[in-house]
């Protein structure tokens, strides 16, 4: 059915119209009635009138709530409940949400809007002591614009309207609201420099590297000057921390804020002016004298090479005269070739007579054949039997060829024989007692080889032909075992000739396998004649392998040397044994066996080198322990300091500083006080946050120099060992005395003088020692007599005078040239080798035990020299006295040793080290950060107040934690290393620790001037 023709459901068209005529007319009277009823929506306004103001009183709290925060802040709660109630990782965030939440609550508390009798009020839940979590958990804030801006959500907000006492309307809602403070971020600048404050210097930028960094090039550019005899007593003093503390503080500003304190900048600039011109010594004015003064000076902002990079250069050296002389014969007892054993084994040949069978004709022998009679010949039995041989040896038809030879051999006397060996056998048997023999014959035919073969003996150096061998000619043109010939026919002779050889050889057919074997006692030696030039030659090409061997060197890292990380004689044992063939320098071919004794020599040193720089590597790895044990006894970690060395510690930290353009005007500002951190104590008056008549002392400093002058116990604990006593070494001794002597020839001192003569009788008595052994070789190396080599010595001994000056001489290596050259030994290599012998008996005296020298006669005497050397110097400098200050100056200042040799008596002397361990504590009394431009100017200060807030509305301020100062604690180890030789490097005035004021009690640090060291508020 379609749905057109569907007539089911229908309405009839009258029925609609009549709903539509009384519908129209309804409505139509509805409007037309007077007093219609009026809509009530005075609730909905209020409700709405109220929502906006909430609104902006939620913005105003907030900002004042950021505001309040930034300038009494919270960064470690309290141990109450609100204070448990601040998340410990999170405190100021937290701390910031309470504060708005009561900022808001009270905000809020005002808010209310009346329509008609409709009245609308808006409140936050009331917050109690013990219910602050709720509290926190209806606020949240997060960073804007980095932080510059501040967005904060309040919820459970509650919207209530009511009429007449009964509520009537109720809402919960949740605002957001932003405000410009940048509360957070100055936070959290401030927090990041806090850490650059206290990171550690291996891992990241910050005071601490920075404070190294500063220290490292102090110590090192005024280690160098000492060094090089400027007047420095003190490498590092705590001026020197003090000055290099603020200058990592301000980097650390600039990193963090993007610009530093300008107050503190003009302090670290006047700071460095002051400690340049003290380390400068201002009062030298003019003069030739005054300027070799000033520039013997370090430089307020000096920049050597950073010791992570920064190496030294050691050498064989010594080793090289050592190993010469055992070489030559006079040491070294342990087997190893000598010089004139290397002369005979390399002239001496074996001769060693060989025979072969080459060919063999063996006829077979009979089997047992007992007697056959009546057909029992089973029943004879075997009693005996005896062999017989008839040999007869002739020449064979052919020529033989010669026996294979190795490098260095040659066969002589080559022959062949036939040797025919006609054997018989006789047997005895019997029977019943009844004996009879029979007898069977056969024979043997061999072809044998005999020769000699000369070989030359081993020696150290490559295996290489020799050419020409057992002729005359070669090097040097001599012999060259030309008689090696007649020595093999000799040789053949002693053993019967080669009848007799090869008829034993026939006779032994089989028994010693295949190939030549020699006869039993046929190998002989000969020595052959020698070129009268061969040792003079010899010695020479060994006498200058040792000048270059000498100066084969490594580059050893200051920072292995300075915490017992280095090894040089290992290093350079390595070194030697890479460069070894090209030191042996053989030729592919030798030219004679002059040539080829000329190259073992050559390796016999090296070998004898390189075993002595094994042996003190050996020993050079024991020091480096017992630096390490001494170090570590001082709570210095040696493996610590010497990743931060190897780290970026010594090297500008620049380019962490943030990318923060400094002329922004909306950029941070901080501002400390005191805005320079002193040693000294600032008046109450010019610092916020201490009350004007106390006085505070933002820093305190301790440095400690380990290895104090000449030595003290740290030093001799790692040294001891070594030389094998107590006291200095005599050349440190030495030292000490010479620098005595120049000052009293200037300025007479009784106590000096004293001090001067006990050090002086000790060193004569070691000079004694050292005096006789000098003697004594030269008394062996020369054809003086016992008298006047002894007088030699003194000749030469007369050259220095004093005492002082002839330990120097004797422990540098000069006085053995002196005794050399006094002693007049005509030929150049006799010569050479008194020379090498002097220096090496002169180096062994002056550092054996029995030589030291009492180590407080040293030690008094450098100090009483050092303390009136400086006054000297002030005085003159200050009266412009320049002839005086020339005296001063020369070779008085400076010259007192300090420092930790590093291995002076095992050959190499690497570098003379030294080390403070610096520690420095500081704070800010008031350290405050503002911000500004397009913000809200705020302010977020750092004072170490108590902080207080009234949380549950009852009047009474609740402690929720406080804020503690901007401080830092620095520890950190400085190392000077400067090059061998020399007078070291260290604190030279007496004074191993330096601590300022603030440095003592229990806990030393920053503190003001009362009895608890703490600081009154203002």
């Amino acid at each position: 059915m379609r749905l057109a023709d569907d007539e089911r459901a229908r309405v009839p068209f009258a029925l609609v119209g009549v709903l539509l005529l009384v519908g129209s007319s309804t409505f139509a009277a509805s409007l037309a009635s007077p007093g219609a009823g009026v809509v009530d929506d005075s609730v909905d306004v209020a409700m709405d009138r109220a929502d906006a103001e909430t609104t902006a009183a939620l913005r105003v709290a907030v900002r004042d709530a950021a505001e309040a925060a930034a300038a009494d802040p919270v960064t470690t709660p309290a141990n109450t409940t609100v204070g448990r109630a601040l998340d410990g990782n999170r405190t100021f965030r937290d701390y910031l949400r309470l504060r708005i939440a009561l900022s808001a609550r009270e905000a809020l508390s005002t808010v209310e809007h009346r329509r008609g009798d409709a009245v609308a009020r808006a409140s936050l839940p009331a917050v109690s002591e013990t219910g602050v979590r709720p509290a926190l958990h209806d606020v949240s804030v997060s960073p804007v614009d980095g932080g510059r801006s501040l967005t904060a959500t309040v919820r459970n907000v509650s919207l209530v309207a009511a009429r007449n006492g009964r509520v009537v309307a109720e809402r919960t809602v949740s605002r957001r609201v932003t405000v410009v403070v940048p509360v957070l971020a100055l936070h959290d600048r401030t927090a990041d420099f806090q850490r650059r404050l206290n990171r550690s210097p291996v891992y990241a930028p910050g005071l601490k590297r920075r404070t190294t960094a500063g220290l490292l090039a102090v110590a090192e550019a005024r280690g160098l000057a000492q060094h090089a005899g400027a007047p420095v007593d003190n490498v590092v003093a705590n001026r020197h921390v003090e000055l290099s503390t603020n200058a990592g503080v301000l980097a650390a500003q600039r990193a963090s804020f993007g610009r530093a304190d300008p107050d503190a900048g003009r302090g670290v600039r006047a700071a460095t002016l002051r400690t340049g011109l003290s380390d400068a010594l201002p009062s030298v004015v003019g003069g030739r004298a005054t300027d070799r003064l000033v520039d013997a000076a370090p430089r307020p902002n000096p920049s050597p090479p950073p010791l992570s990079t920064q190496t030294f250069s050691a050498s064989v050296g010594g080793t090289a005269d050592d190993a010469f002389l055992a070489l030559l014969g006079d040491g070294g007892g342990n087997g190893a070739p000598t010089l004139d054993s290397l002369r005979r084994d390399g002239y001496t040949t074996d001769q060693t007579v060989v025979s072969a069978v080459t060919d063999a004709d063996e006829g077979r022998k009979p089997a047992p054949d007992p007697p056959s009679a009546s057909g029992e010949s089973s029943e004879w039995t075997l009693v005996d039997e005896d062999l017989s041989a008839e040999v007869s040896v002739g020449a064979a038809e052919a020529p033989a060829s010669p026996p294979a030879v190795g490098v260095g051999e040659r066969a002589f006397e080559t022959t062949a024989r036939r040797v025919v060996v006609r054997r018989t056998v006789s047997r005895t048997w019997a029977r019943n007692g009844t004996r009879r023999a029979t007898t069977a014959r056969w024979h043997d035919s061999y072809r044998v080889r005999v020769a000699v073969v000369a070989s030359l003996r081993p020696l150290p150096g490559p295996d290489r032909p020799v050419t020409p061998l057992f002729d005359r000619g070669g090097a040097l043109s001599g012999p060259n075992l030309a008689g090696v010939p007649r020595a093999t026919r000799e040789a053949l002779a002693d053993r019967g000739g080669a009848d007799a050889v090869a008829r034993r050889a026939a006779l032994d057919a089989g028994r010693d396998g295949d190939g030549d074997v020699g006869v039993p006692g046929a190998s002989t030696g000969h020595l052959g004649e020698r070129p009268e030039a061969l040792r003079g030659w010899v010695y020479a090409d060994v006498a200058g392998l040792r000048e270059r061997v000498r100066n084969v060197s490594v580059e050893v890292a200051a920072r292995d040397a300075a915490t017992g990380h280095a090894n040089a004689a290992a290093e350079l044992a390595a070194a030697v044994r890479a460069r070894r063939a090209e030191l042996v320098d053989a030729p592919a071919e030798y030219d004679g066996v002059a040539d080829r004794t000329r190259v073992a020599a050559r390796a016999a040193y090296l070998d004898r080198v390189l075993a002595a720089l094994d042996e003190r590597a050996a020993a050079a790895g024991g020091r480096n322990d017992r630096l390490r044990d001494a170090l570590a006894s001082r709570d210095v970690d040696a493996d610590a300091v010497r990743r931060a060395l190897a780290s970026r510690a010594a090297e500008n930290d620049s380019d962490a500083v943030d990318p923060v353009n400094p002329a922004d005007p909306d950029a941070f500002v901080p501002d400390g006080d005191p805005a320079y951190l002193s040693l000294s104590g600032v008046g109450g008056a010019g610092v916020d946050g201490v009350a004007d008549g106390a006085t505070y002392t933002p820093l305190a400093a301790r440095n400690t120099n380990l290895f104090t002058l000449p030595y003290g116990d740290l030093a001799d604990s790692v040294v001891g060992a070594v030389f094998g006593g107590g006291g200095v070494s005599l050349r440190t001794a030495g030292r000490a005395l010479v620098a005595a002597d120049r000052t009293l020839a200037v300025r007479e001192d009784a106590t000096l003088r004293g001090r001067r003569d006990r050090l002086a009788a000790e060193v004569d008595r070691s000079l004694t020692a050292v005096r006789l052994r000098a003697a004594i070789a030269v008394r062996r190396e020369t054809t003086l007599t016992r008298r006047e080599s002894a007088e030699a010595v003194d000749v030469a001994l007369a050259r220095w005078d004093g005492p002082g000056g002839r330990a120097v001489a004797a422990s540098n290596g000069s006085l053995a040239a002196a005794v050399a050259a006094e002693a007049d030994v005509e030929d150049g290599a006799a010569r050479d080798r008194l020379a090498t012998a002097l220096r090496v008996e002169l180096r062994g005296a002056t550092t054996a035990p029995g030589v030291r020298v009492p180590e407080a006669a040293a030690n008094d005497t450098a100090s009483r020299t050092r303390t009136l050397a400086t006054e000297l110097t002030t005085e003159a400098a200050s009266r412009g006295a320049d002839r005086l200050t020339d005296r001063a100056l020369n070779g008085t200042l400076g010259s007192v040793p300090a420092g930790l040799p590093l291995s002076p008596t095992l050959n190499p002397w690497v570098a003379t080290t030294n080390l403070w361990i610096v520690e420095a504590r500081g704070a800010y009394a008031r350290f405050a950060v503002s911000a500004g431009g397009g913000a809200v100017p705020t302010t977020y200060v750092r004072d170490g107040s108590v902080v207080r807030l009234d949380v549950d509305g009852d009047g009474s301020r609740e402690v929720v934690g406080s804020n503690g100062r901007i401080g830092f604690e620095v520890r950190t180890v400085v190392v000077a290393v400067v090059p061998p030789a020399g007078n070291g490097v260290g604190d030279v005035d007496g004074d191993a620790f330096e601590a300022s004021p603030a440095w003592s009690g229990a806990a030393p640090g920053p503190r003001c001037d009362t009895p608890t060291g703490r600081c009154p508020r203002e």
